[in-house]
């Protein structure tokens, strides 16, 4: 799936945990793993690097790439530079009773990142699979059910229990809809139907449809679930779609958990 897989880190309490994290993903698809550094280089953080590659059992001859400057335009360079597919960074800002908020950079990624971008909010040095996956959809075009598809097929790989596909419409979409004239079908039908078509898995498929005033309503639904992992697909280069649909944009702002963007870019594939 990735040919080239790059993990952006700071030497933050959790350095090692985001490193980690990255090194599995690595083996699972694998992918040579690039670790990129946003600053200068220098002798102490080189060697704090390569301690953790001998901790982590990563080959000692993997590239680490030092770059300065503005951090998200310098990870976005050497992902650029070296042809990555696949972006690994913490995510986190600050959290909050009720919601984490995403951090600068991850922002910026999440925007501007012309690849798929994976994105902890809460690395863990040892292995813990996620138990429920997320995969939040607006529409249910080829390209979103791509994301459905590539996503229990991960959970397989990973021994994830479970993975739920989220509908996301606003109300004010929906409103929209029928003062068009347009009755689409049964949002709980359609949902069914994708998850009735796969092949039997030794993951449990769910479905469910979140309808509400914003986006935030799926947000808090995701984050009361305690999903491990929150798949969302992303346009990405087209002049009249946003980079998020508007009822997912708010995860820009809000992070309620480990994230996995896949992006499609370019024009969309008509249903």
């Amino acid at each position: 799936m990735y040919r080239r897989i790059g993990v952006a880190t700071t030497f933050s309490p959790r350095f090692l945990a985001v490193l980690a994290e990255a090194a599995r993903i690595s083996r699972l698809f694998d992918s040579p793993l690039h670790l990129i550094h946003a600053a200068e280089e220098q002798p102490e953080k080189l060697s704090r690097f390569q301690a953790a590659m001998q901790v982590l059992d990563l080959p000692l001859d993997s590239p680490i790439h030092f770059e300065g400057g503005e951090p998200s335009a310098a990870i976005l360079k050497v992902q650029s530079e070296n042809q990555i597919d696949l972006l690994i960074a913490g995510a986190l800002e600050r959290e909050s009773l009720h919601r984490n908020f995403t951090g600068d950079v991850a922002r910026k990624l999440l925007v501007g990142a012309p690849c798929d971008l994976l994105l902890f909010v809460e690395p863990q040095e040892e292995a813990v699979p996620p138990a429920q996956i997320f995969v939040a959809i607006p529409d249910f075009s080829p390209f979103s059910r791509e994301a459905f598809l590539r996503s229990t097929e991960f959970a397989e790989k990973i021994g994830a229990q479970e993975v739920t596909l989220l509908h996301v419409q606003s109300t004010f979409a929906e409103a929209k809809e029928k003062a068009l004239g347009n009755e689409p079908p049964s949002v709980e039908d359609a949902l069914t139907e994708w998850t009735n078509d796969l092949p039997t898995s030794a993951v449990n498929l769910d479905s469910h449809a979140v309808r509400g005033n914003t986006g935030f309503t799926a947000c808090e639904y995701i984050q009361s679930s305690e999903a491990n992992l929150l798949v969302l697909p992303s346009h990405l280069g087209h002049p009249t779609l946003p980079v998020f649909a508007p009822v997912l944009d708010w995860i820009i702002q809000v992070i309620p958990t480990n994230l996995w963007v896949m992006r499609q870019v370019g024009a969309p594939v008509s249903v």
